[in-house]
């Protein structure tokens, strides 16, 4: 709670240039740890520190990271965006790895939406919105698209709840097939 809260913002507070988080918020409940990782975020937003967040969550990792590395024995597999991970998983290990996440809080407007404007589209998103904003903002609108649209404001595309939808459930298959004869 405020305690924990308090050690947080004295951590970033200091004069530390880097701070390293080891596991930080495993030990905690659940939602204490949602609050914890929320409290994070807000802080980093006002004193932009470098963080080196460890943890073994891939949620967390994804809700945290600006970058990620995923390390396999002491190796870096794979580093980049969340979104990079997502969608480009390096190999098998990662793709299992990112399977169960959900896509539609990692995944940007701008990866799935389609050129130029919706021409029914009243609605605007931007295109750093994740995807999950997107099909919430069509679900209140009630409306099939919404427009995307840059930091000027200018629209360069547009989603449809479909291909949002599809791209939020779509499961990559890519590295295997149904007749892998794989142990296990």
């Amino acid at each position: 709670g405020m305690q924990q809260r308090v050690g947080l913002a004295r951590a970033l507070a200091n004069y530390a240039p880097l701070l390293l988080m080891d596991e930080a918020f495993s030990a905690l409940d659940p939602l204490i740890r949602m609050d914890m990782q929320s409290v994070l975020l807000d802080l980093q937003s006002e004193f932009k520190k470098t963080i080196v967040f460890i943890t073994h969550d891939v949620d967390e990792a994804l809700r945290l990271g600006d970058r990620i590395a995923i390390l396999r024995d002491g190796e870096v597999i794979q580093e980049g965006t969340g979104q990079d991970i997502v969608l480009e998983p390096a190999d098998e290990y990662i793709q299992n790895f990112v399977k169960d996440v959900n896509r539609g809080r990692v995944i940007l407007t701008e990866s799935v939406m389609s050129d130029g404007p919706h021409a029914e589209a009243v609605s605007q998103i931007n295109t750093t919105d994740h995807l999950e904003t997107a099909a919430r903002k069509m679900s209140e609108d009630e409306v099939i698209a919404v427009n995307v649209t840059d930091d000027d404001g200018k629209v360069v595309g547009h989603l449809d709840m479909e291909s949002t939808v599809a791209a939020i459930v779509h499961q990559e298959d890519r590295h295997s097939s149904p007749d892998d004869s794989r142990p296990g």
